[in-house]
C-alpha cells in the first residue's frame, strides 16, 4: 500500500479561515435578522397609531349618528308625501290700523291656525283638498209616477202581452 505524504485534507490555515469567514457570515445575518426585527417593531407602532386614529375617526361618526338619532326619535313622525306650504303672515296697512288696539280685530280662525301648527309639527299629514266626484255616472231611471196615464196603459199592455207569449212558448 502506497501512503502520500500529502493529504487530502485542509491545513489549520485553511481551516480557521473557513472557520471565520462563517462567523462573519453568521454574525451578519443577525445583525440583519435584528435589523428586520427592529423595523417590524417600528412598523407595528406605526400601525398601531393608524388603527387607534381609525377607530378614533369610526367613534365620533357613531356618536354622531346616535346623536342625530336621538333627536329624530325625540322628533315627530313625518305623515304622507305632502310638504306645508309657508304662508306669508298677513298685516294690516297703516291706513287700515286703526288708532285703539281694542278696536283691532286679527282676521283668524283658532280651529284653522290650531289645525296648520298640527301640520307644521308633523303631528297629522299635510294633503291637498280632494275634491269630491264619482267614479262612476249616475243611471237617469224614470219612475211610473212621473210618467202620462197612456204610457202607463201602454206598458201594461206590453207586459201582459210578452206573459201570454211565455205562457203559450212553454206550453
Amino acid at each position: 500500500a502506497v501512503v502520500s505524504t500529502q493529504s487530502t485534507g485542509k491545513t489549520r490555515v485553511q481551516k480557521n479561515k473557513e472557520r471565520l469567514e462563517r462567523q462573519k457570515a453568521a454574525e451578519l445575518a443577525a445583525a440583519k435578522a435584528d435589523r428586520q426585527l427592529q423595523h417590524q417593531l417600528t412598523r407595528v407602532k406605526a400601525i398601531k397609531k393608524e388603527l387607534n386614529a381609525e377607530e378614533r375617526r369610526a367613534a365620533e361618526i357613531t356618536a354622531a349618528r346616535r346623536e342625530k338619532r336621538a333627536v329624530v326619535a325625540v322628533r315627530p313622525g313625518k305623515y304622507g308625501p305632502g310638504k306645508l306650504l309657508q304662508e306669508q303672515p298677513e298685516f294690516l296697512l297703516p291706513e287700515e290700523v286703526s288708532s285703539s288696539l281694542r278696536k283691532l280685530t286679527v282676521p283668524s280662525n283658532n280651529t284653522q291656525d290650531r289645525f296648520l301648527s298640527l301640520q307644521k309639527r308633523n303631528m297629522i299629514e299635510v294633503r291637498q283638498k280632494v275634491n269630491p266626484h264619482r267614479k262612476y255616472k249616475l243611471k237617469t231611471v224614470e219612475k211610473w209616477r212621473k210618467k202620462l196615464p197612456e204610457e202607463i196603459i201602454e206598458l201594461t199592455k206590453m207586459k201582459t202581452k210578452k206573459k201570454k207569449k211565455i205562457a203559450v212558448e212553454s206550453s
